[in-house]
């Protein structure tokens, strides 16, 4: 005699729900295994001074073409006439605390004039007076040789293989003023830094806090050119 078939009870709500949960949890630990246990990829290195300094750096294509108009605007002597640089006419400019030679102060001019062309708040002119100043000693630098650092040139000491430029193009001063303020522009927040953090977040120095000692020399040296200029 064969035993009766035994058919199982009818399964409950609660049976239901509570299977359902079992298995979620199930699944949940066998994902969570898996993630664990697969390889991870090694944390990535921190973004060198360069490789930060790249985020900054305008095209140079693009620099190039406002190179030529900004030269333009200097022949012209076509300052905006809502310049933000108005002086008074009796125009009184502190000494600065260091001697800069007559070349030192050509290339200083232009820097001023190249911010005038772009509008730009005397602030930024300050800040690109300072960085040339402790870059350059506003000289317009070739290759230094043994003494040169990578393939910084002229009066920001910018480089080329960096995508400031070609060399020639660098160690032009109003092209080299050109793409350190369109650069500074990129900087979020600039207008209110600390010069030496705002020279800082475009030049990427080794030397972060070098810019801050030329401050009064900038401000006094803009101060003076712009009442030969206005």
């Amino acid at each position: 005699m064969y035993d009766p078939i035994h058919i199982p009870a009818k399964l409950t709500r609660r049976r239901v729900i509570t299977t359902l949960v079992m298995i979620f949890v199930a699944l949940t630990a066998i994902v969570v295994t898996v993630v664990r246990t697969r390889p991870h990829p090694p944390p990535t290195d921190p973004l060198t001074l360069d490789e930060l300094a790249l985020m900054v750096v305008p095209d140079a294509a693009e620099t190039a073409m406002l190179t030529e108009w900004i030269k333009a605007q200097i022949a012209q002597e076509a300052v905006p006439a809502a310049s933000p640089h108005a002086t008074p006419s009796a125009c009184v400019a502190p000494k600065t605390p260091h001697k800069w030679d007559s070349t030192q102060r050509a290339n200083a001019k232009t820097i001023v004039q190249v911010g005038m062309a772009l509008d730009l708040p005397k602030r930024a002119e300050i800040i690109a007076l300072a960085t040339a100043m402790q870059e350059s000693q506003l000289y317009n630098l070739g290759d230094l040789g043994a003494n040169n650092d990578h393939d910084s040139l002229g009066l920001f000491q910018q480089r080329p293989s960096m995508g400031w430029g070609t060399p020639a193009q660098v160690r032009d001063p109003v092209y080299a003023a050109t793409a350190f303020y369109l650069a500074l522009q990129r900087v979020n927040g600039w207008e209110s830094m600390a010069l030496t953090a705002a020279a800082q977040r475009v030049q990427r120095s080794a030397f972060p806090n070098a810019y801050a000692k030329w401050e009064t020399d900038a401000t006094a040296l803009n101060r003076e050119i712009l009442c030969t200029l206005t």
